[in-house]
């Protein structure tokens, strides 16, 4: 892949074959998934590891500011929390995202069965150009927060303009980064490189870019909801039953919701193989999924 040069032509992307292509990819992604269950043990580490870092970062900043002393230290301490569990988030999320797409790529090239130290090692390799980049990831995200924030506020003309900035802004990123990652992990290149060739891939894939993103979603959506109805009868046998019911819901959706993040994660490898060559992963061929 390292060799591999980005396509300049490629088959004419009319709207039906974006969507179905989209469609295609998104069913490649189950595939690989449930053939490499060990992909959603990267995203349990990285919610996991976030989870721990946030609360971490946030108890020792906003304690350290009450010790000092006074309610604007405690504020301060709680700030400077808040902005360093942004960038840690950004960054282990980041870390997690580049392991699986390490492995998720070798499992559709190569067609071997990577282990689950391969995409740690892979991620390992492009350490410094991942932490760079979850920081800037990082910033825009306290930036959409903040934004969100004002998308909160009484005023409605600063609640419209915080809701529209932030859709913007959100949108933007997302466009303009969606092959960083892949760039960075797979092709070992430079973030300001990556930043300036991931537009343009997406623009060859961004029906299928927006069908694989929504279709995973709504599949996830609906499978949580179905977890939900088949819970819910448990309800009527007491605190027994709600407490079984909670668990299993609790347990389901949290599998779901794993399940379908290594698929996104694995559409993205996807859609990055086809926006440099024109053609579906190898593995593909084995579902008779060629894009």
């Amino acid at each position: 892949m390292d060799g591999m040069m980005m396509r300049s032509g490629g088959p004419k992307m009319g709207f039906r074959a974006r969507i179905g292509r989209g469609w295609r990819v998104t069913k490649l992604g189950m595939h690989v998934v449930r053939a490499d269950p060990e992909l959603m043990v990267y995203m349990l580490f990285s919610s996991i590891l976030s989870i721990i870092a946030a609360i971490i970062l946030l108890t020792t900043t906003g304690g350290l500011g009450y010790f000092i002393g006074g309610e604007e230290s405690t504020e301060v301490g709680v700030f400077v929390g808040t902005f360093l569990s942004y960038m840690a988030i950004a960054i282990i999320t980041v870390f997690w995202n580049a392991a699986i797409i390490a492995s998720a790529h070798e499992r559709m090239t190569a067609g071997t069965n990577p282990s689950f130290s391969y995409g740690i090692k892979q991620a390992m390799k492009c350490l410094p150009q991942i932490v760079i980049w979850g920081l800037i990831s990082g910033t825009v995200g306290l930036i959409v927060g903040l934004l969100d924030g004002m998308a909160q506020d009484d005023n409605p003309v600063v609640r419209a303009i915080g809701s529209i900035a932030s859709l913007i802004v959100q949108v933007a990123w997302w466009m303009t980064t969606f092959f960083v990652v892949p760039m960075i992990v797979l092709d070992k290149i430079s973030i300001s490189e990556s930043m300036s060739k991931s537009p343009e891939l997406f623009k060859q894939t961004w029906g299928e870019d927006v069908v694989s993103t929504t279709g995973t979603g709504i599949i996830n959506f609906l499978v949580c909801l179905l977890i939900v109805v088949i819970c819910l009868p448990l309800f009527v046998f007491g605190e027994i039953g709600e407490g079984l019911g909670i668990l299993v819901m609790f347990v389901g959706i949290a599998a779901s919701v794993l399940f379908f993040s290594a698929c996104e994660a694995v559409n993205r490898v996807s859609l990055y193989y086809f926006a440099k060559t024109g053609e579906s992963p190898p593995f593909a061929q084995k579902y008779g999924l060629d894009f």
